[in-house]
């Protein structure tokens, strides 16, 4: 019934799960719901091979073996986050991070960092295609959901300029797309095969970094594209069962 005796009996039959095959289940479909081939659910570009507690089990001892809680993590965004979290005031609507100790029960209230069981990060922000590919926060200031996207992207994950290798890979993720949007294309004007146009679609979808294909979609469809890339804008106009994808 004590609360810390819940956390430790909770972290104590984590560290031993390997003894559960279970775990090798659920392994296996964090696995398939990666974004592309082990990669890891937030920055999308390291190999994801930690089981990530989206609510943290130190603090939510309850949610320690519930799968609505699992995905799949690399360590440079797992260590940071660890049991880094944050809940908005009933006050003033503000949010304030969650003290470890002293604690006597699970935090109650509306969690800060975006879940991305359920939430769609990119109804927070928006990612620049055009030059910096930051992820640029799309609310207004001072609502919760500029909150909730600064306090993930910025302040949690670091996944912008904190960690600049990552939007250098964004950008050659926005051109492995678009070769593969115009290999596409081209096969499909040759009058290639069904199996063979569905190899190269399938590779597309598990390039790293599915975000940006997303994006690109979103910004196509905005009329955006046809500003900073006509060339890509023409390739959407030339293959629309590609914002299915």
């Amino acid at each position: 019934t004590n609360f810390n005796d819940r956390v430790s009996k909770a972290d104590e039959m984590f560290t031993n799960r390997k003894r559960n095959k279970t775990f090798d289940a659920i392994k296996k479909c964090l696995n398939e719901m990666s974004p592309g081939f082990e990669r890891c659910v937030y920055c999308e570009d390291s190999k994801g091979d930690e089981i990530e507690h989206i609510y943290p089990k130190n603090l939510y001892p309850e949610k320690c073996f519930d799968w609505e809680n699992y995905v799949y993590a690399c360590g440079t965004c797992n260590s940071p986050k660890n049991n880094k979290f944050a809940i908005f005031r009933h006050d003033n609507g503000e949010y304030q991070e969650v003290n470890l100790q002293p604690i006597s029960q699970s935090p109650i209230g509306e969690i800060v960092f975006i879940n991305p069981r359920v939430d769609n990060p990119l109804d927070f922000s928006l990612l620049d295609l055009d030059d910096t590919f930051i992820f640029k926060i799309s609310a207004p200031p001072n609502t919760r959901e500029f909150y909730r996207a600064d306090y993930t992207y910025n302040n949690v994950l670091r996944l912008n300029e904190q960690r600049p290798y990552l939007l250098n890979q964004r950008k050659n993720a926005y051109e492995n797309y678009k070769s593969r949007l115009h290999r596409y294309i081209d096969k499909k004007n040759q009058g290639a095969e069904q199996p063979k146009l569905d190899r190269i679609i399938h590779n597309l979808k598990n390039e790293h970094h599915p975000t940006v294909w997303k994006e690109m979609q979103r910004q196509f469809e905005w009329g955006w594209l046809a500003k900073f890339d006509s060339e890509l804008d023409e390739l959407f106009q030339q293959s629309p069962e590609a914002l299915t994808w």
